[in-house]
């Protein structure tokens, strides 16, 4: 530190707010300041300390070696100071951006984050779907909904639920096609694969394990039109029992090979390691948990 410590405390204390807001507007509206300001102050600590901070474009901040060494350092302690001070007055509003697979949200998640906008109606909800492996830094995300294997070791994980795979078909669809006694004999059938799981993995309480990486009649990357052409005759499908709940309750869709159990997937959710996090991540956080037990549920 150089003589002047009382600047140099103050550009740091800028600066781990700025990692915390994970950008620099939302950091310009959490310390009442210009964005320009924010980025000049930054600019001037790393004159200061002779070394850069952030590697930062239009889309993304992304802390250096040296950032994120400065930033452990200091981020308890600023943390308390604003405790202790109240510098930090959070409020229940902004936008949300979150990150899903592109049939989750609306097969499970869509009627709860309704009622996460009832209840916070100043936080707004910008949700990116996609199948595809994103980075979440890159796309500005604030919260992730993801199935099994977390993709960044540097986020927060929690889990939500786990979805049980399963055999489906409709009942017309089982009384035309051949029998099926044996999970060898789907090679007999028209099957249905669907985006994450390809390749289906069945298992015997005996034991005997069963694994199909052969051809389908349909291959989809939409769980919702999976379901719908399973609906509609097409085959047989290899999916998550919670999507069809409906469905086999009311009979149109039935399992098959009950006694063969296919994967479990996780899914959980993924935040950034803040030392504060913003009050509308921690608020969607805490109300995706209060409703995943009955979110994951196969009973009405």
């Amino acid at each position: 530190m150089s003589s002047n410590f009382g600047l140099e405390l103050q550009l740091i204390y800028q600066f781990v707010h700025l990692v915390n807001a994970g950008s620099f507007s939302q950091a310009a509206k959490e310390l009442d300041m210009p964005i320009a300001t924010v980025s000049r102050k930054l600019t001037k600590l790393e004159t200061v300390l002779d070394k850069q901070l952030l590697m930062r474009n239009t889309r993304k901040l992304r802390l250096t070696e040296e950032g994120l060494a400065l930033f452990q350092q200091y981020q308890s302690i600023i943390s308390q100071f604003d405790s202790i001070s109240g510098a930090t007055v959070d409020k229940p509003e902004g936008t949300l951006r979150i990150a899903a697979p592109v049939s989750i949200i609306s097969m499970i998640f869509i009627k709860t984050l309704n009622e996460f906008c009832e209840c916070y109606p100043d936080i707004q909800l910008h949700i990116v779907q996609n199948n595809n492996v994103i980075d979440l830094i890159d796309e500005g995300v604030d919260v992730a909904i993801v199935g099994g294997t977390q993709p960044d070791s540097s986020w927060i994980s929690s889990s939500l639920g786990v979805l049980n795979y399963g055999l489906f078909a409709s009942v017309d669809y089982v009384e035309k096609a051949p029998p099926l006694t044996h999970p060898s004999e789907l090679v007999e059938h028209d099957l249905i694969k669907v985006w994450p799981l390809y390749n289906w993995s069945l298992k015997h309480p005996n034991g005997e394990s069963f694994y199909y990486d052969g051809k389908a009649k349909l291959t989809l990357s939409d769980l919702h039109g999976a379901v719908e052409a399973t609906m509609a005759n097409a085959g047989i499908l290899y999916g998550p029992e919670l999507f069809v709940k409906k469905q086999l309750k009311a009979g149109s869709l039935k399992v098959l090979l009950p006694e063969w159990i296919g994967e479990k997937r996780r899914i959980s959710i993924l935040y950034h390691q803040r030392s504060h996090q913003p009050l509308k991540v921690q608020l969607f956080i805490e109300f995706m948990q209060s409703k995943a037990e009955k979110l994951f549920s196969m009973d009405d």
